[in-house]
């Protein structure tokens, strides 16, 4: 091979490995928690931190300066799904059927009665929301009266977003679109087996047993579904514009590309990701059945 082409193939494969390197995420930090905690969910708010445990009723408290866990609020049981809004952290107890509300400021809570086994806790235009699998329906929490003002029916209710102007929620039959002025369903996506959800700039993104769905928004359509094989999918998010799935049993996260709607990457995470959780452009992703936490940077 002339020494000229020679170069040109060494520099070509050079800025290929560059620019490959360049786009897998690098681990920021894994901060360790107690072997019973099962961590299971993070959110940020009030310059923290915060990862709720499943096994343990405490919510963490990290500083994302140091990586370290500087102090812990008790909260119900079974915890996991966790948001920030009105200065709190809204945390659904699965097991206690409640969901806690913990101010970031003075980490007092609040326990409010919501339906049973809840999911998925967030806050979205103006309220709390959760979805009550044991009753199949889900809640709408006042933060001024810290208790569920309305409940909208939805068979084994489980995941829940905010965006685009509605509540997205999903059951055993599939997606439902709610206004939030008006609490009524505008729009029913028929998707058996509908799970966990995410939303990017132009999608909604639904966990299911045919793979990772996407939703379009425009039409309340399905645009397109991410095979994965049937494996068990966790609760995904966008992350440097790319959807990050958790694969709870390949200890993986994988990453799908919205341009193309294929997974272009895999990343070997703690043991048995559940939750992966967007927090200042970086991914949050808890060990539920290990003992870590991971940080990872895209």
């Amino acid at each position: 091979m002339p020494v000229l082409l020679l170069a040109l193939v060494v520099a070509a494969v050079v800025a290929s490995t560059a620019a490959g390197a360049a786009e897998s995420p690098t681990v920021v930090a894994r901060i360790k928690v107690a072997p019973t905690a099962a961590p299971c969910a993070a959110a940020g708010g009030g310059g923290f931190v915060w990862v709720s445990e499943y096994g343990q009723p405490f919510l963490l408290r990290i500083n994302p300066r140091t990586d370290k866990v500087v102090s812990r609020v008790r909260i119900g049981l079974g915890s996991c799904g966790l948001a920030f809004g009105a200065g709190s952290l809204w945390v659904e107890d699965t097991s206690s059927s409640t969901v806690s509300r913990v101010s970031v400021t003075t980490r007092k809570r609040v326990a409010i009665r919501v339906g049973l086994t809840p999911y998925d806790a967030t806050f979205a235009y103006g309220a709390a929301w959760a979805t009550a699998y044991g009753d199949g329906e889900l809640d709408r929490i006042d933060p001024a009266r810290n208790r569920v003002v309305k409940r909208i029916p939805l068979p084994a209710a489980t995941g829940v977003v905010g965006a685009f102007g509605s509540i997205w929620a999903t059951g055993s039959d599939g997606v439902i679109r709610v206004h939030p002025s008006t609490n009524a369903v505008v729009a029913r996506i028929p998707l058996p087996g509908a799970a966990w959800t995410a939303a990017s700039a132009d999608a909604v993104w639904i966990t299911s047993p045919q793979g990772l769905v996407r939703i379009d928004p425009a039409s309340n359509q399905i645009a397109a579904t991410v095979p994965f094989g049937g494996v068990p999918l966790g609760d995904p998010a966008i992350v440097g514009g790319h959807v990050w799935v958790p694969r709870i049993r390949q200890n993986t996260v994988a990453l799908v590309d919205p341009a193309t709607n294929r997974a272009t990457a895999s990343i070997k995470v703690g043991t048995g990701p559940f939750v992966v959780t967007e927090i200042a452009g970086e991914a949050w992703v808890p060990s539920w059945k290990g003992a870590d936490i991971w940080r990872l940077r895209p």
